[in-house]
């Protein structure tokens, strides 16, 4: 979504929804067996014991091994047969809006307006070059290369956004350079874009320096480097930048972990290298979004074909290949 009162307005009702979740979900026709916590069919994709809703993070959390994770909206919407707009208004309804979020309701934006500003961001940008913030930004991550792939490109000057906590509206605060990235879906078409915010070459000291423009982007990736027959895929940009500059490997970057289970490859890659994040010190959610990944692949052999497919994890919790990478490069400029 790029309408930033409809933003406001999603945000309000997550707010007043959290911890509630089995409530709303309950009230609003979603069956009490779904919500008893325990290992049942999933109510999307089907199977025996699959799915088990947990809410484990207060948002209506489910998880199945075949269709993989979400939450309350997700969940509304598959089992009773609703749209976003409507669930939104359902739960809405449940929860009430605060007197900002009232006056903030408007239309949400239509798919057709938020392609119009992906394409004149992408239009405002530039291919990245050496010495622009880019490239320094990069570079200072040991991830410069002599060309860059053209799904990457600098915008000199884009606004960032912040909510008021008054008024619950988003308002401009500044503007930086930011690194775009053009996520494509699997008919190779634009779907919307990653930005990150820079500032003297490094990430913008603000909240959230990296965001999508918009939701719902459902297996679609950053295809870096298109491949033939190999293919290598990470969760981040930066990690997959890496990974082909230490192993010569096209890659594809999946953006976050609950992307990379549905990720679209196409059947003619054959060997494919999974390069997960090690989330050890946390929740596990790279090594299982990496493993739900690879699983899913091998059960699509009848189509694709026989496939190799591997997965490989940093040593140390809480990285990720791109730290592996930088210390390397670091190492060696020290040792040199």
């Amino acid at each position: 979504m790029n309408n930033p009162e409809y933003e406001a307005r999603i945000d309000d009702v997550k707010r007043r929804a959290h911890g509630r979740w089995t409530e709303i979900l309950g009230s609003l026709g979603v069956g009490e067996q779904i919500l008893k916590k325990r290992n049942q069919p999933c109510p999307l994709c089907g199977g025996t014991d699959r799915f088990q809703y947990t809410d484990k993070f207060g948002e209506g959390n489910y998880h199945c091994r075949a269709c993989g994770a979400g939450g309350g909206f997700k969940l509304l919407q598959a089992v009773v047969g609703l749209d976003f707009n409507t669930a939104l208004k359902e739960v809405e309804r449940v929860v009430g809006t605060s007197p900002s979020a009232q006056h903030a309701a408007s239309p949400e934006p239509s798919a057709e307006r938020m392609k119009a500003l992906a394409k004149r961001l992408w239009e405002e940008a530039k291919p990245v070059t050496p010495g622009d913030e880019v490239d320094r930004y990069l570079s200072d991550r040991r991830l410069a290369l002599a060309h860059y792939p053209k799904v990457l490109r600098l915008h000199p000057a884009l606004g960032y956004y912040e909510k008021d906590p008054t008024s619950g509206k988003s308002r401009k605060v500044a503007e930086y350079a930011a690194m775009l990235a053009c996520i494509q879906g699997a008919d190779g078409h634009a779907v919307t874009l990653h930005r990150t915010y820079l500032k003297d070459g490094r990430k913008a000291n603000v909240s959230e320096a990296k965001k999508v423009l918009s939701s719902g982007i459902n297996g679609a990736a950053v295809r870096l480097f298109e491949p033939e027959h190999e293919l290598a895929i990470a969760e981040g940009i930066e990690t997959a930048m890496a990974v082909h500059l230490a192993t010569g490997k096209p890659v594809w970057a999946g953006l976050n972990a609950g992307n990379l289970e549905k990720l679209w490859l196409p059947d003619s890659v054959q060997s494919i290298c999974i390069y997960a994040d090690n989330d050890a010190h946390a929740d596990f959610d790279g090594q299982m979004f990496a493993f739900a990944l690879a699983r899913r692949l091998k059960k699509q052999e009848r189509q694709s074909g026989p496939r190799q497919v591997r997965v490989l994890l940093p040593k140390t919790p809480g990285s990720d290949w791109a730290d592996v990478w930088l210390a390397k490069a670091e190492h060696t400029t020290q040792t040199a």
